[in-house]
């Protein structure tokens, strides 16, 4: 298969895939047709961290714990179990 070589500018990467758009005998290929093929570049993940992300998906699992612990402490009080004071 003819081999197609992709230089990228800005990290000097150079990228091999094969060309699969035709077949032997000069027709498009079926996965061509429908879009299918390796040809178009599938979207790389960031190499880079999203730390601010990362620290609000942290928040948000912290507000949750903390949620269902005073949902937890409203229901202990509820039934009649005296308040902790921490002695």
């Amino acid at each position: 298969m003819p081999k197609i070589y992709e230089r990228n500018p800005d990290t000097g990467e150079i990228r091999e895939r094969e060309f699969l758009m035709y077949d032997e005998d000069g027709m498009f290929t079926t996965e061509a047709l429908q879009g299918d093929t390796e040809m178009a570049l599938k979207p790389e993940e960031d190499p880079y961290r999203n730390y601010a992300k990362e620290a609000i998906d942290i928040l948000n699992r912290i507000h949750k714990k903390i949620d269902v612990l005073l949902e937890k402490q409203k229901e202990h009080l509820e039934e009649g179990h005296p308040r902790d004071d921490g002695k």
